[in-house]
């Protein structure tokens, strides 16, 4: 994170997107993330590895998720059921919690303003974190509207499109026990897609809560938590339409290890309620265990068992492999997942919704990578540091629950077949006060039904990014770049007239580090999608072109 803040990084969102291979969506104020040619609901999110996501949506919206609260995020693609439990399907986010005291002030393009702090009390018997995070932006933009009503482009002004977001945090941490706490409020405006624009004055307020604590009993760690999640959605226009949704799960579980196997069980319940009668209880248990080895091969594995009302018994597991020879790495890893039906998938996916279908569970019937690293370490005054790494990967998915806009029912449909196969490559470089990474993906996602195949939309095909930064003392010149090819925004025949353009995108920041009363201080100033691209994350809802942003971090 603290690297991530000099190239102008300021929410967790923006972060994500600087790492490798994600894929991160947004729109109407909520941030999501895809991973190895997966949907966003397929991508476990984790906080010290207890779940973040919303039982109802089969989402985390990373928006909640106060940069403040962070030390590190790392991105695993690849299906791990045993990290991420049910929903890991295309991989696992984990974020870590930071510590020490920080402040930081944000102001930026579009009325944006942020400011965050966080600051750590206590001694040797155990620590006490506190923080908070209160962001305000009005979001207007100007942007050429293509896909109007009329046939004509005219230019025109996003509207209603403001947020308010609050986030509070508290974390103790002793030798005995651990204590998170992670509130957040946000007040949108739901400004609708450019085409349909009846739903320009809706509102919505959503609440949430996560709280983990976890414990040491003898040789047992035993770890409790709960996550409650709130949506109140307003349509001026159309009171009917109002709704309020709630969703809390909760859980407690328990682990052992028993020499070199790392046992883990635990039980929870879901009960989720909506407006008109919606709703959806549910009962969940799991048991799993896992082993780990060194020698010729390093390798994991585990098997893991989750029972899950309404979706019964429901097995996966994980083999990875991985040998190292001096410079060069070499390795295989194969995994299943599952993912049981949402709330979401049920009742919410789409307004027109005429049926409730009954759902089965996804499941990765196999997601198979082979991958290699060769480095070449830098030795001396001068030298470069060289890392090359690549991997083939595989995914095959039954039952894949997805929505085709324009069926008959409007609503969700397990598809027979959900495949992926592709390539992952990466490159960094480091000479002196300069390095460089830049990666690159080619994916073929596709949904198979009957005789019927269509490409998973929001999928590129091929996709890259990078980024550079030079030092000179306390200076820093940074840019960050991100490029994807056309992406199909229907479930439908592949065709050109359903896909988004390819993009490319580059965002420069100058930062400097001076000392500050013997603190640590960060000035940052940074210019977003410098050369002014019209671009759209999801179809109907444009991003602002060129902005930019000037922040001051301090950390004591």
């Amino acid at each position: 994170v603290d690297s991530a803040r000099a190239f102008g990084v300021h929410s967790t969102g923006s972060l994500v997107a600087m790492l490798p291979y994600t894929f991160p969506r947004s729109a109407r104020g909520e941030v999501s993330l895809s991973l190895r040619g997966a949907r966003r609901e397929q991508v476990a999110v984790t906080l010290d590895g207890a779940p973040l996501t919303d039982p109802a949506t089969g989402l985390a919206d990373l928006a909640d998720v106060p940069l403040v609260l962070l030390s590190s995020a790392t991105v695993s693609p690849g299906s791990d059921p045993i990290v991420g439990g049910p929903g890991a399907a295309g991989g696992v986010l984990s974020l870590k919690s930071g510590t020490g005291g920080i402040i930081s002030l944000r102001t930026a393009s579009f009325g944006d303003r942020l400011a965050e702090g966080a600051v750590s009390l206590g001694g040797a018997d155990g620590r006490l974190r506190i923080g908070a995070s209160h962001r305000t932006a009005q979001n207007d933009f100007a942007f050429v509207n293509a896909s109007g009503t009329t046939g004509t482009a005219i230019d025109e002004r996003r509207v209603n499109n403001d947020v308010t977001r609050t986030s509070v945090m508290a974390q103790w941490q002793s030798t005995r026990a651990n204590v998170t706490l992670l509130g957040a409020r946000a007040d949108l405006g739901l400004v609708g897609p450019v085409n349909v624009r009846d739903y320009d004055e809706d509102r919505s307020a959503t609440e949430r809560l996560f709280v983990r604590a976890t414990g040491q009993h003898g040789g047992t760690m035993l770890s409790s938590g709960l996550r409650a999640f709130s949506l109140a959605y307003r349509d001026p226009a159309r009171p009917s339409f109002n709704t309020t949704s709630r969703a809390l799960a909760a859980d407690i579980d328990a682990r052992r290890s028993i020499g070199r196997v790392l046992l883990h069980a635990g039980i929870g319940g879901d009960r989720l309620r909506g407006d008109n009668d919606v709703m959806q209880d549910r009962r969940r248990a799991f048991v799993s265990s896992r082993m780990a080895g060194t020698g010729t091969l390093d390798w994991s594995g585990g098997v893991r068992l989750d029972a899950i009302e309404g979706s019964g018994a429901l097995p996966s597991f994980m083999l990875a492999v991985a040998r190292s020879m001096r410079s060069f790495d070499v390795g295989a890893r194969v995994a299943q997942a599952v993912r049981v039906p949402t709330l979401y998938d049920l009742y919410f996916s789409s307004p027109q919704r005429i049926t409730v279908r009954a759902l089965d569970a996804e499941r990765v019937a196999l997601d198979a990578e082979v991958h290699t690293r060769w480095r070449m370490a830098a030795e001396g005054t001068g030298a470069i540091d060289v890392t090359l790494e690549g991997a083939l990967v595989s995914r095959t998915t039954r039952n894949a629950i997805i929505w085709f806009p324009g069926n008959f029912g409007w609503s969700p449909a397990n598809v027979g077949t959900e495949r992926v196969s592709g390539v992952e490559t990466r490159a960094v470089v480091a000479y002196g006060a300069f390095d460089i990474q830049a990666w690159s993906t080619f994916y073929r996602a596709e949904l198979v039904s009957g005789a019927l195949r269509v490409p998973t939309p929001y999928v590129p095909t091929y996709a890259g990014g990078a980024t550079a930064r030079a030092f000179r003392g306390p200076l820093q010149l940074s840019l960050a770049s991100r490029w994807l090819g056309a992406r199909p925004y229907t479930a439908g025949p592949r065709d050109d007239a359903y896909m988004l353009p390819q993009v490319a995108l580059l965002d420069v920041a100058l930062s400097v580090r001076p000392r500050i009363s013997g603190a640590n201080a960060l000035f940052t100033f940074a210019f977003d999608n410098v050369t002014d691209r019209a671009w759209q994350s999801v179809r109907g809802f444009p991003s602002p072109g060129r902005s930019w942003s000037a922040a001051f971090t301090l950390t004591p």
